[in-house]
């Protein structure tokens, strides 16, 4: 788990094919909502993956003893069995060459799969299950190049060495790209990278920045910016742990309504709430398997809010009413332990045709921890892909969340989070006045920030094409999803909104379509969505 403004960084590298490809265990959300809101490419389908003119190496014998490989090519590989006699040969060792970002034990479990390992037999010279373990190894999307190698032993020409030799992907990634305009903020651009094998050493090391121009139409405001850096060595060495710290600084201008019709976004009935935060993150995560991750955190924060005085809401006919900014004035501190767990079968996607992710975030923040403000905040999350028979995918995928307490506004979750046509956040600021589209007419256009949410999306995921790059475009891919969500306030503002004849808790609608193209630094994305999120609507 991370603060929420800084847990992106700890997001998964390879994509998965559902709306929540984000993040490894311990940190669910970004700026304390939901970074699933971006659709995922699919695993490499097994006939792009298993082609082996698709790709620049695949398996061979190195020395002229060893008389052919068991994963070479379609061509090669037909005339091998006539010229060299079957026979079972026992594998002596496994090497694995090549790795610095993944773990050696992940490629012998690979193996293990599809039972190669140490004693056991395998046929000579052609054996299908080296070429389905390459092609495993390929769609686990960490490398570039998988060469199998099988070398015999001199004085026992009953046993081979099996050598798998990897060529690992870019370890530099453009995670996020922040850049748009909105009647509030003209202005405003930054981005987030993250380097998998700082220093050679497997380290991760990632930041990112984002710039806000001065917002129009509201006096007495100013720029909003924020600044993070992130450190984390995944696996300590010979142990399953690891470790992880996070330094990040935020200056909100946040706006919030003094006037006019609720669903109105015009910046001139707006005032700011101004907050500057200054916090870090130091944590530790458990490998409890392959797919299964535990984290805890712990985090320090110092927040200085300088909040108006009375600040006060006039309805279109008059009625004045107070405002609840939902921060301490001055300056204090928030402190939180936050709890994760993460099971990530995208493996399984890609060698069976289907997978789930499982994930879950726990944050506790109380004066016993260290803390002046006091709230239990869970996000959960679930989402099972499948491959069709002729090769594309389909994900369902549901999140959910609550608080409990008075958390400050910026853990609260953020109505524009929920729909792929509003601006969320971003880096844990609100650049926007907007609110999610009322497609239903519910009153999902008239609500901010809330204390519980839910979502459900499907999404369809057909690939264009893929292809072994080292520079430039990887592949690419049509994605078109659909879903709805529910968003609601705690008890007393439920029961205000029935009071008044309204939903306690609207309906929402999401639809997006597009293109998506995996470059070797990151992806790029071409929705609807994406464009409706950008612009001054």
């Amino acid at each position: 788990m991370q603060a929420p403004d800084a847990r992106e960084g700890r997001r998964s590298r390879r994509s998965f094919p559902c709306r929540w490809s984000h993040g490894p265990a311990w940190g669910l959300v970004a700026a304390g909502v939901l970074p699933w809101t971006a659709a995922a490419s699919p695993p490499a389908t097994p006939a792009a993956a298993s082609s082996p003119a698709s790709r620049n190496s695949g398996a061979s014998a190195p020395t002229a003893s060893a008389p052919a490989s068991t994963t070479s090519s379609a061509n090669s590989g037909a005339s091998a069995p006539a010229a060299q006699e079957r026979r079972s040969v026992t594998i002596a060792a496994l090497e694995v060459r090549g790795t610095e970002q993944t773990p050696s034990a992940r490629v012998v479990e690979i193996l293990a799969g599809e039972g190669l390992r140490q004693g056991a037999e395998l046929l000579w010279p052609e054996d299908a299950r080296v070429q389905r373990a390459r092609v495993r190894l390929l769609q686990t999307d960490a490398f570039e190049r998988v060469t199998l190698r099988l070398r015999p032993i001199a004085g026992d020409p009953g046993s081979v060495t099996l050598t798998v030799e990897v060529e690992e992907r870019s370890s530099l990634e453009v995670t996020d790209l922040y850049l748009g305009t909105s009647r509030f903020t003209p202005f405003r651009g930054g981005v987030q990278a993250l380097e998998r094998n700082f220093l050679g050493r497997g380290l991760h090391l990632g930041g990112g920045f984002i710039w806000g121009s001065l917002p129009r139409q509201v006096p007495r405001s100013r720029r909003q910016q924020a600044f993070r850096l992130h450190l984390a060595a995944p696996r300590l060495r010979g142990s399953r742990f690891g470790l992880a710290g996070t330094v990040y600084v935020t200056s909100a201008s946040e706006p919030y309504r003094i006037a006019g019709r609720l669903e109105d976004p015009d910046p001139a009935l707006f005032r700011t709430v101004d907050y500057g935060r200054i916090g870090g993150i130091l944590g530790t995560t458990f490998n409890a398997g392959n797919r299964l991750v535990f984290g805890l955190d712990y985090r320090f924060e110092r927040v200085g809010a300088q909040l108006p005085v009375d600040p006060t809401y006039t309805s279109p006919i008059g009625e004045t009413t107070p405002i609840d900014l939902e921060l301490l004035p001055g300056v204090h501190r928030l402190t939180s332990f936050n709890f994760g767990l993460n099971y990530d079968g995208r493996d399984e996607a890609a060698r069976l045709g289907k997978g789930a992710r499982v994930a879950l975030d726990l944050q506790l923040s109380s004066p016993l921890v260290g803390s002046q403000y006091e709230y239990i905040k869970l996000v959960a999350g679930a989402a099972y892909s499948f491959r069709l028979p002729w090769g594309h995918w389909i994900t369902p995928s549901v999140v959910a969340g609550q608080i409990a307490g008075r958390a400050p506004r910026f853990e609260r979750f953020f109505a524009g989070d929920l729909s792929d046509w509003t601006p969320g956040r971003e880096l844990g600021l609100i650049y926007t006045t907007r609110s999610p589209v009322d497609v239903f007419n519910t009153g999902m256009d008239r609500r901010v920030l809330g204390s519980l949410f839910a979502r459900f999306d499907l999404e369809y995921v057909w690939p264009l094409f893929q292809r072994n790059r080292v520079r430039g475009i990887k592949a690419g891919y049509l994605m078109w999803s659909t879903g709805i969500f529910t968003f609601a306030g705690d008890s007393a503002e439920r029961a205000r909104w029935r009071a008044a004849g309204e939903w306690a808790a609207p309906i929402g609608f999401n639809a997006n379509f597009g293109l998506r193209l995996e470059t070797v630094v990151g992806a790029l994305e071409f929705t609807v969505g994406n464009v409706l999120r950008r612009t001054p609507l």
